[in-house]
């Protein structure tokens, strides 16, 4: 099987945010979870893990309005 790696760049909250996923949910490691939402995302967007609080507006906006490219 061949494999290609990826680079995704992440902001601070949102590593923060990743990191505290896998730690809820340690059957995963960063690699599963990225290549199971992607396809799972694809496929179909139904995916049910164990979610993480957002615990401000504003960083829930932050993660939920689309990014202006610079």
């Amino acid at each position: 099987m061949t494999t290609i790696t990826r680079t995704v760049r992440f902001r601070k909250d949102e590593a923060e945010l990743i990191d505290q996923f896998l730690s809820k949910n340690p059957v995963l490691d960063f690699s599963t979870l990225a290549r199971l939402s992607i396809s799972r995302f694809i496929k179909n967007p139904d995916l049910q893990l164990e979610p993480v609080e957002i615990k401000t507006q504003k960083a829930k906006r932050r993660l939920l309005e689309p990014r202006q490219e610079q």
